[in-house]
């Protein structure tokens, strides 16, 4: 069962990229639509800090195009997005379960 679970985790995310996504909010908005432009996008993905989401994306998962499309879902009066690639620690921890991310 365990083999066939990781076989299943390795297809998948050949076909996906994680991506980590900073939001910075404009003081005195709402510190929501940052979580609200990543939904708008249906994107599964984990708040590990506060306005730091990692976010899993279609391979190749360029960093640059999902930031301008974040950012279009978001108003820049409330806020903006800078968005890298994930760290090997946290593709692992993903690819492991220790994060969990949703939709």
């Amino acid at each position: 069962m365990r083999i066939l679970l990781m076989c299943a985790m390795l297809a998948a995310s050949s076909d996906t990229a994680l991506l980590k996504a900073f939001y910075t909010q404009v003081e005195g908005t709402d510190p929501e639509y940052g979580q609200v432009a990543i939904e708008k996008n249906d994107l599964p993905h984990r708040e590990i800090e506060h306005f730091v989401w990692l976010i899993q994306v279609l391979a190749p998962g360029d960093a640059s195009q999902w930031q301008r499309k974040l950012n279009a879902a978001v108003d820049p009066k409330h806020g903006s997005f800078r968005v890298t690639r994930a760290t090997p620690e946290e593709e692992r921890a993903v690819a492991e379960g220790k994060i969990v991310l949703q939709r």
